[in-house]
């Protein structure tokens, strides 16, 4: 996957367009670009910084998940529960229990000590899991 690096004022409007808890900014790029099938606008901002709604959103052709209705679908009992469609990029956990979660299934945190040190995640300004939440051990497959 590349790699891409933006300036403070785009990654400032990426945070202001993310649904919390929810995106990445792959996520809110292709809500914006049109390509989950969704058809949304870009926001600009103002001189506030307050976005303005420019034209309503469309309906998803296909149910978008999140890590809270996985969590609750699958009964895993996080109190921040995190989706990532490959599994790969999310904002970090704060709250414990907590999980990581993709299409097909997740990885539980029971303590905030066991994200930290956890090999398989590296954690800064977010959590990058390079091969994908599949890979770690403890991972339990739900779906496919």
């Amino acid at each position: 996957m590349p790699t891409i690096r933006v300036d403070d004022d785009v990654y400032t409007w990426l945070q202001k367009q993310a649904r919390p808890f929810e995106d990445t900014p792959n996520t809110v790029l292709r809500r914006v670009a049109g390509l989950n099938g969704i058809s949304q606008p870009v926001a600009p901002i103002d001189e506030k910084g307050d976005t303005a709604v420019i034209m309503k959103q469309t309906a998803p052709s296909a149910k978008q998940l999140s890590g809270r209705q996985l969590n609750e679908l699958w009964n895993v009992g996080a109190k921040h529960a995190l989706y990532h469609r490959e599994g790969t990029w999310y904002n970090n956990l704060e709250r414990f229990p907590g999980a990581l979660f993709d299409p097909h299934g997740y990885v539980f945190f029971a303590t905030k000590e066991a994200y930290r040190n956890s090999r398989h995640v590296r954690i800064a300004k977010e959590t990058n899991v390079t091969k994908g939440i599949s890979s770690i051990p403890g991972y339990v497959r739900k779906v496919g």
